[in-house]
Formats: structure tokens, sequence, C-alpha cells
């Protein structure tokens, strides 16, 4: 009886195998890894200052980074994805030697996020249930950006007193990548990816008003997907 039963079991299993293994169009995943913001910011930043030399600076450059993301695929080849991004923080601080010979600097953090819709090109290798993909769309990303002064510096334009200020910018950029996924479980995938958001936020300029400074952000992400 025991041996039956364990035979109607192990039938059942087998027949539902196949049901399991086809998942659906349908996936959401959640990825985690390091972003890293160009070296253009410190050459962006450097170019604007004026009457000072000696100037130098400290760009912590790398964060946390995660994005959470959904999808459909289209065809085995063909995949539309949202998703939302958190790129962390970077800090940039140039120190300088102005009039009188007298020490200043000017500290910048930026902090960036967003939401991004992408198209995929799949090419799936299916016995070893790995595929490797290209994307390619718009990222709508939130920057926040303060300056902060110290010392013998002051901004070009408004109040000398001046040490703070802080801005925000709303923009549309370029969004794109390369990746893989190895799928390790019936509908469970392990997905490592590589993405560039292309020149994010506004070149600082001499009497400019707003700038953020631009540049590219890289991030490397590892995630999990699930497919339905």
């Amino acid at each position: 009886m025991k041996k039956t039963t364990a035979a109607s079991l192990l039938a059942a299993a087998a027949c539902s195998l196949p049901v399991i293994a086809s998942a659906g169009p349908w996936y959401v995943g959640l990825s985690a890894g390091q972003s890293s913001t160009s070296t253009d910011l410190v050459e962006n930043r450097e170019s604007t200052i004026v009457n000072a030399f000696d100037i130098h600076s400290d760009f912590d450059r790398t964060d946390t980074a995660w994005k959470a993301f959904a999808g459909y695929r289209l065809h085995r080849n063909v995949a539309v994805e949202l998703s939302y991004a958190d790129l962390g923080k970077s800090r940039l601080t140039t120190s300088l030697l102005g009039a009188g010979v007298a020490p200043g600097s000017i500290a910048i953090n930026r902090k960036i996020d967003g939401w991004g819709g992408d198209v995929l090109l799949i090419a799936p290798f299916e016995p070893q249930r790995f595929s490797i993909f290209a994307r390619a769309g718009a990222f709508r990303s939130h920057l926040e950006a303060d300056a902060t002064l110290d010392g013998n510096i002051v901004f070009t334009n408004g109040d000398p007193s001046e040490r703070t200020r802080s801005t925000t910018r709303d923009e549309t950029v370029l969004h794109w990548g390369v990746g893989g996924d190895w799928e390790f479980a019936p509908s469970l995938s392990l997905r490592l990816e590589w993405e560039r958001y292309e020149k994010i936020g506004k070149p600082f300029a001499i009497g400019g008003s707003g700038t953020t400074g631009e540049a590219d952000t890289e991030a490397w992400m590892v995630g999990l997907t699930f497919r339905f």
C-alpha cells in the first residue's frame, strides 16, 4: 500500500514538473550591488573654479545601489522591463588656495534615484538554462545635490555670506547595459548585470544657477528573478 501511494505521488510530481518549468511570460526581481560615478564630475567641477591655484579633489565615487524590476517576455528573444533604481550617493570635495594664499574648499553631495523603462534583447542557451541579454531604454532620474563652502571661497553669484546651496533636478537620460540570467530552479533565476546611466545632472558653469554637476553613473548588480 505504501509503495502504491509513493508511486502515485511520484507520478503526480512528474506530471506537474512541465507545468512548473514552463513559467509564464511575467517576471519580477530584486537586485543589489555597487554604483560608481564617472570622474567627469571632478573635471567639470575644477574647470569652473577661478582666481585660485593648487586645486585638488577628493572624490568618493562609489556607493551601494539596488533596484526592483518587473517585466514581460514578449518573445523568447524580447522582453520589456520597468524598474525603480536607487543609485546611492557620491561626494566630491575640492580644495584650493585663493587670494592671499588662504585655503578654501567646496563639497558637493549628490544622490540619485529614479524610474526606468527598457527593451531587452535575449539570447537563450536552453540546455544550460542560461541566457545573456542587452538592454536599452530611458531612465527618469531624480538628483538631489547640495554644495557646502569652507574657507576663502564664495559662490560666483548671490550673497557672499552664503555657505550652502541645495537643488534638485529631474530629467530623462539614456540607460543601457548587458547581463546574464541563470535559471537554477524552476521559475527562479540568478541575474548578474552591468548598467550605465548617461550624463545625469546639469554641468557646473561659471555664473550658472541650479547646477549639480554632470556625469555618467555605472552599476554592477546581482539579484533574483521570479517568473510566473
